[in-house]
């Protein structure tokens, strides 16, 4: 193929000649994403490059005064409720660049494709687009595709800006079968349409930049239906969700939770360069376990910590525990938006450590969460207090935790072999974070009753290869014979079970002495030594298991996906429980599955914008589709093995837009001006650009051509 478009790009230099993906403005008419060769003159760029660096040269004034050309992104406190300051665009940002030609000088390129195309097969042939400067006709684009066999070509023309309801479908329909010479029976029409529900994609922005953005994605409905009508019928139209999340947008939520999975996966990753290494091999000062994002909080760890401990003192145990032991789901909570900002705001439990660890996973480095460790467990050791720890915390670090509080004698050593074990440490510490979020997890998606299938993934049993279909199923089943509950916490509801106030279940009778049997679990992790060796120091073996954290972080990832996802529809498209059951269902079997594109953290850490696109009820967005779509698109055809009227193939697409298809350089040209075409009084005199594209295609057959010529000469 490039082959065809050297000679033609030796000839044009001054224009871009190349192979590449559809761009917008011919997707959008083409109905495909494929390469096609593209053809356009390319714009000089401002002195944005230029002018970069020297406002990077500012950094540190604008820090200070506040620039007050750039919002304040860290203050985002709601989702794209507020934040409206990038609309919807149907091109994409380096499509700026590109220009049109003249509308000669492209056709002088086409015949020139068209000829080299002469003798190549079908399946090697690519269309070549050429974006034009609007002549009379108002010609915006050309387009050609020849082959051995096909000679197919087609151009897109400004028709003028119109209301909705005075396009005349039926009259469409008959001039299109006048010119095809058949019935009109014989002609069919499909639309589509897409819904800008709210957002705007920066798929395209570096990283930072996605996190720092306006908006923490898009949420798109598209439909189509085959009806002779721009009018959607709400029964029959085929409704698909489209919709792109920024996984750690600074205003989600969700990140509640996922602070939790960047931190374990920096952690675990520590942990295993530990173990091929040595633990002496890593420098804990420099070693990051929180990625700093301009615009994210730095909180205060070390103030963070004494107001935990001051609260642990002052409410022992007289804090109430809520059923499941969970405080951001109680039974009035109804809604993911509820649920995540609950959690945002005070935690997802009163247990000390999930409390510690919300606490931890924020700091920056090593160093810092292994001295906010020892100086928790140093106070906690001083007796002042007793942790309220939930009887479902079957982690190290609680145990641990439960007998430091009864303030032993051989508490300093314990502390001193903690200290020197930087691995010990951090495993201690990861364990109940990855406790704490399998849990939050498996809670916060008990709200849809999908619990079920959530602990099948933690746990890998055989359970978690059913669908959800087949789990929903075996509920049901189960809950034909009486009372079952959908929610496997709920059974863990009273004060007793989730307070451990039973001192002699942890504690020895003399409390000056420290024995061999009291301390089991500590001893066999290398937290306290024999008793005979009371002077030797001994070395912690990394003794908790981290191996199966690698696939549980993946399963983090997937399940966190679905998470945002489940949330921006909620907010969006303003569903309730009962409406997002249906999309959790669709959404944790492609992410959740041996199929899902989501393998790592990492992954997600450095490609954060997930799109997803699944069918949905119309009942769902009824009240969405009762407004008007963004773009609407009309495409007539024959109807297949047609037999009357012209022996070739013929299209008509119709787009009616409310933005611009093309990009600025194109449209400029173009009258009347946008601003006027879009300016909107009331809903009904809401204008559309109406662009039309005709595409005609002909069985040819070169080589009789060929031949004649050879004859007559």
């Amino acid at each position: 193929m490039e082959n065809l478009l050297q000679p033609i790009a030796e000839i044009y230099t001054k224009y871009v000649i190349e192979k590449q993906p559809s761009p917008s403005y011919v997707e959008i008419y083409s109905r495909e994403n494929k390469e096609i060769a593209i053809v356009y003159a390319k714009a000089k760029q401002s002195n944005t490059t230029a002018s970069h660096k020297e406002n990077n040269d500012k950094k540190e004034e604008l820090d200070l005064t506040g620039s007050p050309l750039k919002l304040d992104l860290s203050l985002h406190t709601i989702l794209d409720d507020t934040l409206i300051s990038d609309e919807p665009q149907l091109w994409r940002k380096e499509e700026a660049l590109h220009t049109p030609i003249d509308v000669e000088q492209a056709r002088e390129i086409l015949n020139l494709y068209s000829q080299s195309c002469n003798t190549v097969s079908k399946e090697d042939s690519i269309p070549m687009w050429i974006v034009c400067k609007p002549a009379e006709a108002k010609e915006l684009l050309f387009t050609i595709q020849s082959n051995e066999k096909e000679f197919a070509r087609g151009v897109v023309t400004y028709e003028g800006s119109t209301l909705l309801e005075e396009v005349d479908v039926d009259n469409i329909v008959q001039d299109f079968a006048s010119q095809e010479q058949i019935s009109e029976n014989l002609v069919t029409v499909s639309v589509d349409c897409k819904y800008s529900i709210s957002g705007v994609s920066y798929s395209n922005l570096t990283v930072e930049e996605q996190l720092n953005a306006p908006h923490g994605g898009v949420t798109e409905l598209y439909c189509e239906w085959s009806a002779k009508t721009l009018l959607i019928p709400f029964i029959s139209c085929k409704v698909q969700l489209e919709q792109e999340v920024t996984i750690g947008h600074l205003a989600s939520p969700c990140n509640a939770i996922w602070k939790s999975v960047t931190a374990l996966h920096n952690i675990n990753q520590l942990l295993v360069d530990m173990t091929a290494a040595g633990p002496n091999s890593i420098n804990l000062e420099t070693a990051i376990l929180r990625n700093i994002i301009q615009g994210m909080k730095r909180p205060n760890n070390s103030k963070r910590l004494n107001n935990l401990l001051n609260e642990t003192e002052t409410y022992t145990y007289t804090a109430e525990c809520p059923a499941g032991g969970c405080v951001c789901v109680t039974e009035d909570t109804s809604s993911l938006r509820q649920c995540m900002s609950a959690m945002s705001a005070q935690g997802s439990s009163n247990d000390f450590t999930y409390k510690l660890w919300d606490i931890l996973r924020d700091c920056e480095t090593a160093e810092e969460l292994i001295t906010i460790l020892m100086q928790a467990l140093k106070f906690i050791s001083s007796g002042k207090i007793r942790p309220f720890i939930d009887v479902n915390n079957k982690s190290y670090l609680s145990k641990l935790v439960l007998k430091l509080s009864r303030g032993h004698s051989q508490t300093a050593k314990v502390l001193k072999n903690l200290r020197s074990s930087p691995p010990q440490a951090l495993s201690l510490v990861a364990q109940v974070g990855v406790e704490k979020t399998m849990w939050e997890y498996t809670r916060v998606m008990s709200l849809l009753e999908h619990s079920f299938f959530i602990a099948g993934i933690w746990n890998t049993d055989a359970r978690s290869h059913e669908s959800i279909e087949q789990i929903n199923q075996t509920i049901q089943d189960m809950t034909m014979g009486g009372d079952f509950t959908l929610n496997p916490f709920e059974t863990i509801a009273t004060t007793e079970n989730s307070i451990r106030i039973d001192a002699e279940s942890f504690c020895i009778d003399d409390p000056n002495e420290l024995t061999v049997d009291d301390f089991a679990s500590l001893k066999k992790h290398g937290l306290v030594s024999e008793k005979k060796d009371v002077n030797e120091v001994p070395l912690i073996a990394d003794e908790i298991d981290i191996s199966p954290w690698k696939n549980l972080l993946m399963k983090f990832a997937q399940v966190h996906v679905c998470l945002e996802h489940l949330y921006r529809a909620e907010m969006c498209l303003r569903v309730d429980f009962a409406q997002l059951k249906p999309i959790a269902s669709k959404l944790l079997e492609h992410y959740a599955s041996e199929k899902s594109p989501i393998k790592t953290v990492g992954q997600l850490m450095s490609e954060p914008a997930q799109k997803i696109s699944l069918p949905i009820a119309n009942n769902i967005v009824q009240d969405h589709l009762k407004k008007s779509a963004f773009w609407y698109r009309m495409e007539l055809k024959k109807k297949p093995n047609c037999t009357e009227g012209l022996s070739r193939e013929c299209r008509h697409i119709y787009v009616y837009s409310q933005q611009p298809v093309f990009p600025p350089q194109v449209w400029q040209h173009i009258e009347p001006p946008s601003e006027e075409v879009a300016e909107v009084t009331t809903v009904e005199e809401l204008k559309y650009h109406c662009t039309k594209y005709v595409n005609l295609n002909n069985q040819v057959s070169r080589k009789l051509a060929f031949l004649e010529q050879r004859l007559h000469a």
